[in-house]
């Protein structure tokens, strides 16, 4: 079954019980009903007793799910390696199912051989020892555990601190680049209606320029000299960026990346390419008159903005 189809699942038999049901097993209601869940594939799965329901709300998050990563933590003090023991196939089938693996080496020999075991079953960077951390582990689980929980959309791009290494660190936004032309005007709408308050890409700083060059650099359908919109545009005299409707647009203060003699003063280019010319720079351009391939951006999924797995938005 599809994941479309298990939502109308869940979504047709928690309406069953809705209208007037009460849920639970409450001594002063006799006239209660107690509910259980249990799902299958090849083998069945006991979700949750007939006690575990105790509210309406309590069965919509059963039957609908939580929204959230699934990490695995583990603290250990030795490594067996070998036989019918040996972790490593059971963690890089969790791996591959998208599971996060945090270790945790509480090294007692201190030699850091323990930390070197545990770093092939941990998700990279994932790999922290009590011999190592300065006594900070605490807050190194919660970090790993923080990130676990930020993760993009399919088909777009997390940005993340360098874009050569897709372990390093990962920041709350994600990119999708689009290689079928169009005009600036376009591209905004385009941008807002590929995902939950997505937008064109804002570029407030040169660290996110150059990742968000690298991706165009790396995409079939992107050409040299690169030409591609992005979200600044002039609103009442000044260049602001791009926002989802009913956002306030932050002005364009504290960078800026024009190519000399722009912008060029006029009352119709209200809107900015970037234009590889040497270094891909800024120019103002009509929104309604150059076509080029674009960059959307939207923020990262968590908790409170969740992905499913097929990359569908859940509001």
């Amino acid at each position: 079954m599809t994941d479309e189809g298990l939502d109308s699942v869940a979504a047709n038999l928690a309406s069953v019980f809705s209208a007037g049901t009460r849920i639970g097993t409450s001594p002063s209601e006799p006239r209660t009903t107690r509910l259980g869940l249990v799902t299958y594939n090849s083998r069945a799965q006991q979700n949750a007793d007939l006690n575990k329901f105790q509210s309406l709300d309590d069965l919509y998050e059963g039957v609908f799910g939580s929204h959230f990563q699934k990490v695995v933590v583990i603290y250990a003090s030795s490594y067996r390696g070998t036989g019918e023991q040996d972790p490593l196939p059971v963690a890089n089938r969790l791996k591959t199912s998208g599971v996060r693996i945090i270790t945790v080496a509480y090294d007692q020999g201190g030699d850091g051989t323990l930390l070197r075991q545990l770093s092939q079953v941990a998700s990279p960077g994932f790999n922290f020892s009590s011999a190592e951390n300065e006594g900070n582990i605490i807050g190194q689980v919660q970090g790993a555990l923080l990130e676990s929980n930020c993760f993009c959309p399919n088909d777009w791009i997390q940005y993340r601190q360098f874009y050569s290494d897709t372990n390093s660190y990962r920041y709350g936004v994600c990119f999708q680049p689009v290689t079928l032309t169009a005009v600036w005007k376009a591209a905004k709408k385009s941008c807002a209606n590929r995902w939950n308050n997505s937008y064109l890409v804002n570029e407030f700083n040169l660290s996110k320029h150059n990742f968000i060059l690298d991706i165009v650099n790396s995409t079939v359908g992107f050409h040299q000299p690169f030409s591609y919109h992005i979200g600044g545009n002039k609103v009442g005299g000044v260049w602001k960026w791009d926002r989802p409707t009913g956002w306030e647009q932050p002005e364009l203060k504290k960078w800026y990346n024009w190519e000399d003699g722009y912008p060029i003063a006029s009352s119709t280019l209200n809107a900015i390419l970037n234009q590889q010319t040497g270094q891909a720079k800024w120019e103002n351009i009509d929104m309604l008159k150059t076509a080029a391939n674009y960059v959307c951006e939207t923020a990262s999924c968590d908790t409170d903005n969740y992905c499913s797995s097929d990359g569908r938005l859940d509001e």
